[in-house]
């Protein structure tokens, strides 16, 4: 297994583990309904996984995992505040023709949400916004041995000291347990009619 960053010609295919891996992930599955037409859901998330991409990779913080050639995993990290201004600078625009704007912008305050209840619950100076691994490689130990291998040795790599992280799957948290992250709290957050868990992470990365 070879750990790298991404490359900018490189976005289509990183988007795509993304999109893959995390299409039935509930933090993206109920907005499917805000959607101007809820059949193009699978559009969508693929378009936002390529603004994420684009802007990690412009930001040196998107990393993959490759195995003969092919990239199985994709970390999204972030160290710095992205704003706005970046997401609409990186392809935000062409999400308009999924999602009215006012509903986009709900989602994005959305998500800054959950990432508030990480900073209320931790410090940590790298953010971990996105760990996929395509769905034919899940449960083979790539995403630990990714994290471990690849991931915090980056992080570790730009002088980072711990790595914080969400997940919105209770069955993720034993993962990032036995990983040596260690869960901060818990909170239920609510979009429209949506019930979403939030757990928190944090871990140190001082040797």
């Amino acid at each position: 297994m070879q750990y790298r960053q991404a490359r900018q010609d490189e976005v289509q295919e990183v988007a795509q583990v993304c999109a893959d891996a995390f299409e039935d992930y509930p933090y993206l599955s109920m907005i499917a309904s805000n959607l101007k037409k809820p059949e193009q859901y699978q559009e969508f998330v693929l378009a936002l996984q390529e603004m994420l991409v684009r802007l990690a990779i412009k930001m040196d913080s998107c990393l993959v995992a490759e195995q003969d050639g092919r990239i199985v995993a994709v970390a999204i990290l972030q160290h710095q505040t992205v704003s706005m201004l970046n997401y609409l600078q990186n392809g935000a625009t062409k999400l308009f023709r999924f999602i009215s704007i006012t509903k986009l912008f709900k989602y994005f305050n959305f998500v800054e949400e959950s990432e508030r209840h990480l900073e209320d619950s931790a410090e940590y100076d790298w953010y971990l916004m996105m760990l996929a691994v395509t769905p034919d490689f899940q449960r083979k130990g790539i995403g630990s041995r990714f994290l471990l291998e690849g991931v915090e040795p980056f992080v570790r790599s730009t002088g980072g000291r711990s790595l914080g992280l969400i997940t919105n799957r209770d069955y993720n948290v034993p993962f990032y347990e036995k990983n040596g992250y260690k869960l901060c709290g818990y909170k239920v957050l609510t979009y429209e009619k949506h019930k979403l868990g939030n757990w928190p992470f944090v871990k140190s990365l001082e040797e």
